[in-house]
């Protein structure tokens, strides 16, 4: 980053707002894209793109005021592993859901949220205001590590490693079944029908269950410096997967779209709905 930008990072005393505004600040940019092309290609890239760019200038915001009042300062090591870990999740998670909406017509979550014509694009506005609240309040773990004065302890020990564990089990939970779906829906001979391979055979929602670790371990890693009010982001994650934007606006398309279809409901009876579990006897 360059010495400029460093130091303007560094007057940013509250990470809280420097990671609001980055991320609304982005979503915005999306929003306005988004209502004067009609493309529907900036939705994902643009959300995750905004947990990576706020992660990132929170922990830069942090490591330049350390740097200005004290030259020899370490890197804070826990900020510093969290704010990697969103860029990882972050990188992975975009380009699997940039390329795959680069090979379709359009996003059917958004379609309904476009105007009609003459219509002001309110409802759009607020898909965009959702989806920025959604990355601000799961970054709160991450955000909050980065306050000034609340580097401290900074020792790792089994915590972390079990924390790390749970982080990386989570993350290949979640590739593995973006993966194995994509994998099985290239296929033309899979036209049509619901994936059931790979870990898909033992979860209905893998990668949710995927994405929900991901978020408990990064709390978990942060929880020894940060508010306990905190856990907030993964109970909040995890709620909207489970109860809002996720399971259930998926289990309700594929009851529609698989209505009559003897094999999946035998799979619907004997797989578990999120936690990757052996099927049950028929």
């Amino acid at each position: 980053i360059h010495p400029t930008m460093l130091s303007y990072l560094a007057t940013w005393s509250d990470p809280l707002k420097l990671s609001a505004a980055v991320v609304y600040g982005m979503n915005a940019v999306g929003f306005l894209a988004t209502a004067i092309t009609h493309t529907h290609k900036l939705t994902d890239i643009t959300g995750t793109g905004a947990f990576v760019l706020s992660s990132l200038a929170t922990f830069a915001s942090l490591f330049a005021y350390m740097k200005q009042t004290e030259p020899n300062a370490e890197v804070p090591v826990r900020p510093a592993i969290l704010t990697a870990a969103v860029v990882v999740w972050g990188v992975r998670l975009g380009s699997f859901l940039f390329n795959r909406i680069l090979n379709s017509s359009k996003d059917n979550r958004l379609s309904k949220f476009f105007p009609a014509k003459g219509e002001l694009p309110i409802k759009l506005a607020w898909f965009w205001g959702i989806q920025a609240s959604w990355g601000w309040v799961t970054l709160l773990p991450v955000t909050l590590a980065c306050r000034r004065g609340a580097t401290a302890p900074d020792r790792l020990g089994l915590w972390e490693a079990a924390a790390g564990a749970l982080f990386l089990t989570g993350f290949l939970i979640e590739a593995v079944a973006d993966y194995q779906k994509s994998a099985f829906r290239a296929k033309p001979s899979n036209a049509g029908r619901f994936c059931s391979e790979g870990l898909w055979a033992y979860s209905r929602h893998p990668n949710y269950f995927g994405e929900m670790l991901v978020w408990w371990s990064i709390f978990a890693f942060a929880a020894p410096q940060v508010p306990r009010w905190a856990v907030v982001s993964p109970v909040f994650i995890s709620c909207l997967l489970r109860f809002v934007s996720g399971v259930p606006i998926l289990e309700k398309r594929y009851e529609a779209k698989f209505a009559g279809d003897a094999a999946y409901a035998r799979y619907r009876a004997s797989t578990s709905l999120l936690v990757p579990w052996p099927r049950a006897a028929p």
